[in-house]
């Protein structure tokens, strides 16, 4: 049975934070950013490196500071890769594979896509990429957003077959 002995560290936390936050770098993980803990809310964590695309966020319960939650995530707005729960005392209770449902068509076709295709550079603020599993069609879905000029341009991709099942343009709305 997996067990962790990870603690979140929670005098440095409250000696350090300014306001709601503690922020700091860290010479393996990069930036640093915790929060929580405040009327009985667990302690978060994300942490990741100035040229990396992904990071790692960590939920950690308030009580013990025991770590509940670990994972990666794509810096603009998905958990990817193998998440692992585990109860207070540390013991691994669950373990999900974020990128199940989009093995298909992964995140590497994505990103050459957007490289090669598009031309577009992943660490540009006016480029961003999504997924969920729709609602409607239980069909995994890839969207990518980007700016030309004062419009938006939005591609959907089925994760099952890799086509493009919807593109289109519109106006930046101020």
């Amino acid at each position: 049975m997996e067990r962790t002995t990870e603690r979140f560290d929670t005098s440095t936390y409250y000696m350090e934070r300014q306001g709601h936050e503690y922020q700091f770098e860290h010479y393996l993980r990069g930036k640093v950013r915790q929060f929580g803990g405040d009327n009985g809310s667990n302690y978060i964590e994300y942490a990741r490196k100035d040229n990396s695309l992904f990071g790692t966020c960590k939920e950690y319960y308030n009580k013990t500071g025991t770590l509940k939650l670990v994972g990666k995530y794509y810096y603009n707005d998905f958990d990817c890769g193998i998440w692992k729960e585990y109860d207070e005392n540390g013991y691994l209770i669950d373990e999900y594979d974020q990128d199940a449902p989009y093995k298909n068509y992964p995140w590497e076709k994505v990103e050459k896509f957007v490289k090669e295709e598009l031309k577009l550079d992943l660490f540009d603020k006016n480029v961003s990429i999504r997924r969920y599993v729709s609602d409607k069609t239980n069909i995994p879905v890839w969207i990518i957003h980007y700016k030309v000029g004062s419009n938006i341009v939005s591609i959907k991709i089925n994760a099952n077959t890799g086509e493009i099942i919807k593109k289109g343009t519109n106006p930046i709305i101020k």
